[in-house]
């Protein structure tokens, strides 16, 4: 039971980073947008503009950040992305060996990177301890003959 534990953790972990591709290439895309688009004049400033005598410039460009930002953004999501999906495969693997009774030690530091995510990861690495502390699953995984 504590391997499909791991198993439904990581395709969760795999599937999340996937659905932040989308706000990775909405990023990106909003840092293609020509500099002329972000600099079109409002309605407020052109009114404004043929009240006044002074000259006020037509177009404006408060409020809007600069290009670089949203490229930075978005490759600070796309790094997030590349860390979850690792963490997913992890997870996903140490599902496998807890199949296998191979590698305790990753599997307790996967358990432990869990418990960082709350509900259920939380609930997967403090069961993950409880099980794998137990005088039965040790023996059963010194010895996986048995």
């Amino acid at each position: 039971m504590l391997a499909i534990g791991f198993y439904v953790r990581g395709a969760m972990m795999l599937l999340f980073g996937c659905f932040m591709l989308l706000y990775v290439g909405m990023l990106l895309a909003f840092s293609f947008i020509p500099e002329s688009a972000w600099n079109q004049p409002s309605a407020q400033s052109a009114t404004s503009a043929a009240a006044s005598s002074s000259p006020v410039p037509l177009t404006t460009n408060a409020g809007v950040p600069p290009v670089a930002v949203f490229r930075v953004i978005g490759g600070i999501m796309g790094g997030a992305v590349i860390l979850i999906w690792i963490g997913g495969a992890l997870t996903l693997y140490s599902g496998s060996c807890i199949k296998k009774r191979k590698h305790r030690i990753l599997v307790y530091v996967m358990a432990a990177l869990n418990c960082f995510f709350i509900p259920y990861g939380t609930l997967l690495g403090v069961f993950t301890f409880v099980v794998l502390s137990s005088p039965e699953a040790i023996t059963e995984w010194n010895n996986p003959s048995l």
